[in-house]
């Protein structure tokens, strides 16, 4: 027979061991959520100022070619794209004492108008010529890396410029370029 202690006349359950609970914090959620309205208030602030993130006028860098007289953004947004002219694609031999290299561009001119288009075409073999001069004086590392074409870019515009008085050339854009 068992004794009975005074105080054991109930059946006592058997108590488990107190497991935390997993997730039972809360910083990290508050902390998810801090951050979160840390960069939306951020973003807000960033293209909310005037020229919502739009480089300033008088922004460090030079512009690209296009960019500058005649092709100025106003509040509404950048102007309309023009007509552009596809230049037939140039294969030249690069300018390179230790391999022969060769490079095929092709380009396409942005203009202002569709006459200035039709004027662009009669200024053709004088652009080809010029541009095919420019391009087999290159080097390699003269027409590698985003920089490197934006100065080719730019030269070229000026060269077109030239080359066709009374056309005004917009923009000048690469369109293909292999380098072998």
């Amino acid at each position: 027979m068992l004794s009975h202690l005074p105080g054991d006349d109930m059946a006592e359950a058997p108590q488990t061991p107190e497991v935390p609970r997993a997730g039972g914090s809360k910083i990290v959620p508050v902390l998810l959520v801090v951050n979160m309205l840390l960069v939306a208030a951020v973003l807000a602030v960033f293209l909310l100022r005037p020229g919502g993130g739009k480089k300033s006028e008088g922004g460090e860098g030079a512009p690209l070619a296009g960019e500058g007289k005649g092709a100025q953004v106003d509040a509404k947004g950048p102007p309309a794209p023009g007509p552009t002219q596809k230049l037939a694609d140039f294969v030249v031999h690069l300018r390179d004492p230790e391999a022969d290299r060769y490079a095929r561009v092709s380009f396409e001119v942005e203009v202002g108008s569709e006459e200035e288009k039709t004027r662009l075409t009669g200024y053709m073999p004088r652009i080809r010529d010029s541009v095919i001069a420019y391009l087999s004086d290159r080097t390699l590392e003269e027409l590698r890396g985003a920089e490197s074409i934006a100065r080719t870019k730019s030269a070229l515009v000026e060269r077109m410029s030239q080359l066709a008085p009374g056309v005004h050339i917009r923009g000048l854009y690469v369109t293909d370029l292999v380098i072998q």
